[in-house]
């Protein structure tokens, strides 16, 4: 009985710390759990569309992804997406299927709809999609915010502050 005592004192300070223990990368998760934890919880989700063939896709998340004050900002206050701009998953957005509809032949060479439809942006009159690309969607799943590009830790801390709950 007394080393069973001992051995539970010993191990309180690790049970109590580990629930708050600092996480050193960006707890990614599906999107349909990001959709029904954001209306739960009240919180805004930021999804990061890569590719695997693109560098600057590489460097921020090195980089921009691997900064622990990115980190702790990101996973404290957003649940976050990280979705491949050309994978074939079916995703519902806004009442409607989205989807890569090229063959498996050219899809994981061709942008998936949903991607092409929230990353869009416009500049000088023309309309873009560019990877990486950050949207921030409210707990309702609403779109309100396209971050397009590589951004630096400093130019993403300015930009998602603001969406913040």
């Amino acid at each position: 009985m007394q080393r069973l005592v001992i051995l539970l004192l010993a191990l309180a300070p690790f049970i109590a710390f580990a629930q708050g223990a600092v996480k050193n990368e960006i707890d990614w998760i599906p999107l349909e759990k990001a959709k029904k934890y954001a209306k739960k919880y009240d919180k805004n989700i930021l999804v990061f569309f890569y590719k695997k063939d693109c560098p600057y896709c590489e460097q921020m998340k090195k980089e921009t992804f691997s900064d622990q004050t990115v980190i702790d900002l990101i996973n404290h206050n957003f649940f976050p997406v990280k979705i491949d701009s050309r994978t074939k998953d079916t995703i519902l957005y806004n009442g409607k299927k989205y989807s890569n509809q090229q063959p498996i032949s050219h899809g994981s060479t061709f942008r998936h709809d949903f991607y092409h439809e929230v990353a869009r942006f416009n500049r000088n009159g023309e309309d873009l999609t560019i990877t990486p690309t950050i949207v921030l969607f409210n707990n309702k799943f609403d779109k309100i915010n396209v971050l397009p590009g590589k951004h630096v830790k400093s130019l993403l801390l300015r930009k998602i502050k603001p969406y913040i709950k």
